[in-house]
């Protein structure tokens, strides 16, 4: 099992990383974090698809960080 196998922190979190819905179809692309980094807090991302506008994901939207995929909760908005 590799490193890419467990969960990673949100500070890993990177641009372009891929965004999966909880099927694991990927939704988007990760844009930007929102974060206090200072006092580690994590406010959620903004992620695109295709040449849509940048879109918001809660924190608590997010199911698992691992590197590369961000993977949202079951429930949470998908793209329109």
């Amino acid at each position: 099992m590799g490193d890419d196998d467990h969960p990673v922190s949100w500070l890993l979190i990177r641009f372009g990383w891929k965004v999966l819905a909880v099927d694991g179809e990927q939704i988007g692309r990760v844009w930007h974090v929102r974060a206090d980094r200072g006092r580690d807090i994590f406010s959620g991302l903004t992620y695109v698809a295709g040449l849509s506008l940048p879109r918001y994901v809660p924190a608590e939207d997010i199911a698992e960080i691992r590197r590369g995929t961000v993977t949202m909760k079951p429930g949470a908005p998908a793209p329109s």
